[in-house]
């Protein structure tokens, strides 16, 4: 993304945003998403079933797991699954469940263990989740295999210092799946990133409606008028859309240096000693954010990128995890140019959050027909065109269906393209 032709691509883009009066021609008016998707029982059980297992999904850094034995329980929703180092130093992940009755293993958010040891039967498995002590075996008939009976694991597999697990044991690699986001990630060195803070919050309302909010700037006028609505020129934001269901958004910014602080997360514009996050031209001056599919969103900035992660706990409650990541400090104490910008963050998240619980109460009423989307919102048209793709359109009732449309508007690998992409769709007509 950070090559010659690319950069002038994306620069054409942003201007031609700024300049048009209208959608591009021909780009269609988009139907409403119907309610049931964000309200009904029916389709949260489609998403458990089709959507969260069979996806890669965030889990940990490598930085969590430092040693061997070092292991680390997930909070993802309905998936009972640990991370453990073993004694090759491979981060290896399994259900937290003994293969005798199905006790957990693992009962502490983090530790570190030699072995695995079920504390209601003593059963023990090593770091490689073989079963290597049963107690009182004798009293199980022959034939009794441990070595058919060790614990169940699961796809676990890095991109740089990231850990991402997947349920599906057929699904393609996790590089593959990233597709473009990895090349495009190539550019931030993310081997030198590692966390400086986690923070939680919930909600109750659906996933897909918080995290909606953060695949558009149409709102940042009426929600950030302090913070990032001073900064961003939201008329000129380039919605890429991405293959697999991933995108990027890029917007131009309208402030002053002083100003454009308060997006990179300082809110009071005072310059700290903080370590750059390495990034291309676009990604120094733009703001720029990719939503990693299906529940990731993650904007970079000067000297921290987020990952920012909705989980589904029921129809309607959600749990946001944000990651805050910044460049290796190494064995000093975290820079304190960190304490404004998580104090900045929890204000910008303060201001996201506000309405949409809210929204969620009035998206049960009868008084809402379905959400309806303009052109600068299509990404999130998009991620739902992506979720009904997984779940297979075959699976769902018509009246929760989205109607296909944005795939003349996916972007192919950069050095494909010749031109920006809204322009070939306006001089398409």
């Amino acid at each position: 993304m950070d090559d010659p032709k690319s950069i002038e691509n994306l620069k054409a883009r942003m201007a031609w945003e700024q300049g048009r009066d209208g959608p591009p021609k021909g780009f269609p008016a988009l139907p409403p998403l119907p309610p049931g998707r964000y309200t009904s029982q029916e389709f949260f059980e489609l998403e458990k079933q089709h959507l969260w297992s069979k996806v890669w999904l965030y889990a940990a850094h490598e930085s969590q797991l430092p040693d061997v034995g070092s292991y680390l329980l997930l909070d993802i929703p309905d998936a009972p699954i640990f991370l453990i180092r073993d004694k090759d130093r491979k981060i290896r992940a399994f259900y937290n469940v003994c293969s005798h009755r199905g006790a957990p293993l693992v009962r502490e958010k983090c530790g570190k263990q030699s072995l695995l040891r079920c504390i209601y039967h003593q059963w023990t498995y090593d770091t490689k989740g073989r079963l290597i002590a049963v107690m009182d075996e004798r009293d199980f008939p022959e034939p009794f295999d441990k070595s058919t009976l060790g614990l169940q694991e699961v796809r676990c597999e890095m991109w740089g210092p990231w850990v991402f697990v997947n349920e599906d044991q057929q699904a393609q690699p996790l590089l593959d799946w990233l597709g473009m986001i990895a090349d495009e990630f190539q550019q931030f060195e993310i081997d030198q990133l590692r966390p400086a803070e986690i923070k939680s919050y919930e909600l109750e309302c659906n996933w897909k409606l918080t995290m909606d909010a953060f695949l558009e700037v149409y709102h940042i006028k009426g929600i950030h008028p302090q913070t990032v609505g001073e900064a961003l020129d939201h008329r000129g934001a380039v919605m890429g859309l991405l293959p697999g269901g991933h995108t990027r958004m890029t917007c131009p910014t309208n402030a002053p240096p002083e100003d454009q602080r308060k997006l990179r997360g300082y809110g009071d514009g005072k310059v700290v000693t903080m370590p750059s996050v390495p990034a291309g031209e676009i990604a120094r001056n733009y703001h720029v954010s990719h939503n990693i599919f299906p529940n990731i969103i993650t904007p970079v900035g000067e000297t921290a990128r987020q990952f920012l992660m909705f989980w589904p706990i029921s129809k309607t409650r959600t749990r946001v995890d944000v990651v805050h990541f910044g460049r290796d400090w190494g064995d000093a104490p975290r820079p304190a140019g960190w304490d404004p910008l998580l104090a900045f963050w929890d204000i910008v998240m303060a201001e996201d959050l506000q309405f949409l619980e809210w929204q969620q109460k009035a998206v049960l009423s009868p008084g809402f027909k379905g959400y309806r989307l303009s052109y600068m919102e299509r990404r999130i048209y998009y991620a739902h065109e992506s979720i009904d793709r997984v779940i297979g359109i075959e699976n769902i009732p018509e009246h929760l269906r989205v109607v296909p449309l944005m795939e003349p508007y996916e972007e192919k690998p950069w050095h494909h393209s010749a031109e920006p992409l809204d322009m070939q769709a306006d001089a398409a007509e």
